[in-house]
């Protein structure tokens, strides 16, 4: 009996993972930059739930094939980790930053001056924890380069710039460089710009390659009997 085995059935996998997430992280960028009228005033909360389920769809795949991380353990859990994360750190930090300030009046100095204190460790913890785990999810992904090359390092690219930009306003500000509040403001202004442009740019990259032929060749071999 003539069987055929082609990389067809990998190929359509990976169309419809890397389709679907490329839409939902699309979705996720224009969401974040849209007027909170068009989105229902619930643009980041759902912006934000398009990226987790976008990245989940991406780890896991629609079909193994379909994983960038070929769904080994340590790359898949971090992309899963670093999705749920995003979704649990926005409420958590809203509240553990309410309760931490709840009996603070600023009248108090030093009271006040000690709980915002904790409150800046806290979002300190918390952007840590969100770069630990993009760095370990984006490493391995090119590592692993079930994207084809060089588009298995665009996670990285992209956390690169994110990075940077949320980075140099704030190395700006406290080095005094600009002393113009209405352009350290327009600095700071580019940091969800510049966010969402990186997500779009992974999801769109996604979509393309998704779709452009592939390149693989179809293998027939007999099987015994």
């Amino acid at each position: 009996m003539i069987e055929v085995d082609t990389a067809a059935d990998a190929t359509r996998s990976r169309r419809r993972t890397w389709i679907t997430g490329g839409v939902l992280f699309v979705a996720s960028a224009l969401l974040e930059l849209a007027p909170p009228e068009l989105a229902f005033g619930m643009s980041f909360g759902l912006s934000t739930a398009l990226f987790a389920v976008g990245a989940g769809v991406f780890a896991i795949g629609l079909g193994r094939p379909g994983s960038v991380s070929a769904r080994r353990p340590l790359g898949t859990s971090a992309v899963i980790a670093l999705a749920v994360w995003q979704l649990l750190s926005g409420p958590l930090f809203t509240a553990v930053s309410a309760m931490l300030l709840a009996g603070s009046s600023p009248m108090d100095m030093s009271g006040f001056g000690r709980d915002l204190g904790l409150v800046t460790m806290l979002t300190t913890s918390m952007d840590v924890i969100t770069l630990a785990l993009a760095i370990v999810a984006t490493v391995q992904i090119a590592r692993i380069a079930v994207v084809p090359r060089p588009f298995n390092r665009a996670p990285l690219w992209a956390l690169i710039a994110v990075v940077f930009a949320q980075l140099a306003p704030n190395a700006i500000a406290v080095a005094g460089s600009i002393d113009d509040q209405a352009q350290l403001s327009a600095l700071f202004a580019l940091i969800p710009l510049i966010t969402a442009a990186a997500v779009a740019f992974l999801g769109v990259a996604a979509i393309v390659l998704a779709v452009r032929p592939a390149g693989g060749e179809t293998v027939v071999f007999a099987s015994p009997g």
